[in-house]
């Protein structure tokens, strides 16, 4: 008697081989996985108004990806149609099922970083300030000397020039000036003067 091959071991290999085939029970193709849920936080056109009127394109990007999860749209899918990969669509349904669209729309891209703080004193910045508008630095190299030997603060160039900018000062630049005219190169000049 011959061995009939039994159609789901054959149904599985098929799918691994990368070809689509309905199963026999459903009817459907066969799926990996779970189905994913979204949890139901808020109504289903909160999401969406927030999409429209965000102006971030990181956050916008999160606002569709959820609006298309809750419309059914696999994840592999809706990563294809943002443009991210899936790690980050899992990562941000996290975010929404943990805080709600608030915690989906705080997070930043680049992290939560604290604003740098600076290692001068307020009384050493008011010296420096001080320094800096009544006789000025001529460069950034000037006023890391400056402030290590006055201050005894060790900055890098690009410290101080970050420093320079919060505290809002500019690189005064100096403007072409015109050669005052000779009164007595001017005479002698008269008197070859055209006739």
């Amino acid at each position: 008697m011959p061995c009939t091959p039994n159609y789901t071991n054959r149904a599985v290999r098929v799918y691994q081989q990368g070809i689509l085939l309905r199963t026999p029970h459903t009817g459907e193709p066969p799926t990996r996985g779970r189905k994913l849920t979204v949890d139901e936080k808020h109504t289903a056109e909160a999401p969406h108004a927030h999409y429209k009127q965000e102006r971030n394109l990181h956050i916008a990007k999160r606002l569709q990806a959820l609006c298309l999860l809750r419309r059914g749209t696999p994840t592999r899918q809706v990563a294809r149609i943002v443009g991210v990969s899936r790690m980050s669509i899992h990562k941000w349904l996290t975010w929404y099922r943990t805080g709600g669209l608030d915690e989906l729309t705080r997070r930043t891209r680049g992290g939560n970083r604290a604003t740098p703080r600076s290692r001068l004193t307020p009384d050493q910045q008011a010296r420096l300030i001080q320094h800096a508008s009544t006789q000025g630095f001529r460069t950034l190299r000037e006023a890391v000397v400056w402030c290590r030997e006055a201050l005894g603060v060790v900055l890098s160039e690009r410290q101080m020039q970050r420093l320079f900018h919060r505290l809002g000062f500019r690189r005064k630049i100096p403007r072409p000036m015109v050669v005052r005219a000779d009164a007595a190169l001017q005479a002698q000049c008269r008197g070859f003067a055209r006739r």
